[in-house]
């Protein structure tokens, strides 16, 4: 594989004039692209503000030979605890083509990612005082919004006219939910991969009433992240993997369970907290700690993902989720009647699944489907070996057909 570092200055220039049509003060920082297995891979660092926090990546996936005409744009929004990375990762094996993007990428499609800005933070900095983390106070709903609508000005720059679809897996289709609500015209498609930003179940709203005015006085009392959710999952995943049969150190466990049951405990077990249940039922991979293992998941795959994860959330992010859930926001879902693309949704049994007909139900589209996996908890459509059946087929499928007019 060879690698390079290039600077595209009248390709810079040409999205540095577009930038100003999109939200925020957008500059694209430098550019650099990989080519490797038949593959281009580009990828733009875009500054945000002056901040130097305050920027986030741009990533574009396309076949090295572009003799054939794309027959479309998917832009892939990350969830929560990773990035882009997460539509990147490949099987355990390293199979090249067996990640989500290089699957789109290789059948011609144009494939882009979003990085956000909590990117690349290292644990422990914000709370040591090594950065000055105060700006993730902005890094609301909102911003990454307006963060993806100038993405979406860049794909039209460099592929003038493209169809484009978007969404992703948990917060990715969150993202795509909002993005459809605040530019309806801009996209003609959503895909909300277990990603709900509105529901009218009576346990839904209570649940997450409680998580709002948690999180509303959090930030009233200056604080703007958490650093601890993510890392005590990446250190269970990793004492999981080393010493599966010793007994935890993470005190938020009971001493008698062993390493690799506590890592169990905290994916298949339905907990408090606003990014553990946010619904009844719900769990992140189903699966027993009696029987302490997981039903559908790879263990090899999730414990991949789960060392992507970043260091921090921004709690105004999850106070947006968690209030919008709660009917208390509602500017994230208001205008959702005024979309008319089409929308697939891929729902869980042990996720958000059993409710999201609520969310569905809000958009003015008359092209909507709903694919449903009752024995899935929120991400084993990614984890499960099967992923290819019940993630990237099905969004081929439905895609394609957007991107042939029918």
């Amino acid at each position: 594989m060879s690698i390079r570092r290039v600077l595209l200055p009248l390709l810079g220039a040409a999205l540095l004039a577009r930038a100003a049509l999109a939200s925020g003060p957008y500059q694209i920082a430098f550019t650099s692209s990989v080519r490797s297995g038949g593959l281009v891979r580009t990828e733009l660092t875009v500054r945000a503000g002056a901040h130097p926090l305050d920027r986030f990546k741009m990533v574009r996936l396309t076949r090295a030979d572009a003799s054939a005409p794309s027959p479309g744009s998917i832009l892939f929004l990350p969830p929560l605890g990773t990035t882009f990375s997460f539509y990147e990762q490949r099987d355990p094996d390293n199979a090249p083509g067996s990640s989500i993007a290089e699957f789109f990428a290789q059948r011609g499609f144009d494939v882009y990612g979003y990085s956000p800005r909590f990117e690349g933070i290292p644990a422990g900095t914000c709370e040591a005082g090594a950065l000055d983390c105060s700006i993730m106070a902005t890094w609301d709903l909102a911003s990454m919004v307006d963060d993806i609508a100038f993405i979406r000005a860049q794909i039209e720059l460099l592929h003038p006219g493209t169809r484009i679809v978007t969404g992703g897996a948990s917060l990715g289709g969150i993202l795509a939910v909002a993005v459809a609500n605040a530019h309806p015209t801009d996209w003609d498609g959503i895909i909300e991969w277990e990603g709900m930003l509105y529901s009218k179940n009576p346990q839904v709203l209570a649940i997450n009433q409680g998580y709002c005015t948690t999180l509303q006085g959090e930030l009233a009392a200056g604080l703007v992240y958490d650093g601890v959710g993510g890392n005590v999952l990446k250190m269970a995943a990793e004492l999981a993997s080393i010493t599966p049969g010793g007994l935890t150190p993470i005190p938020l466990f009971p001493p008698t369970l062993t390493n690799h049951q506590a890592l169990v405990a905290i994916l298949s077990t339905p907990t408090p907290g606003p990014a553990t249940m946010p619904t009844p039922n719900y769990v992140l991979m189903n699966g027993s700690l009696a029987q302490d293992r997981l039903f559908n998941a790879s263990e090899a795959r999730a414990t991949d993902d789960i060392a992507r994860f970043v260091a921090y959330a921004p709690l105004s992010l999850v106070r947006d989720v968690s209030c919008s859930l709660a009917g208390v926001e509602t500017q994230f879902t208001a205008n959702l009647g005024a979309f008319h693309g089409s929308v697939l949704a891929l729902g869980a049994g042990r996720g958000f699944g059993p409710y999201m007909a609520d969310q569905l139900a809000l958009f003015g589209s008359t092209d909507k489907t709903f694919l449903f996996q009752p024995t899935f908890g929120h991400i084993d459509h990614f984890m499960t070996p099967r992923h290819r059946d019940v993630v990237e087929r099905p969004i081929f499928q439905w895609a394609s057909r957007i991107f042939s007019g029918h």
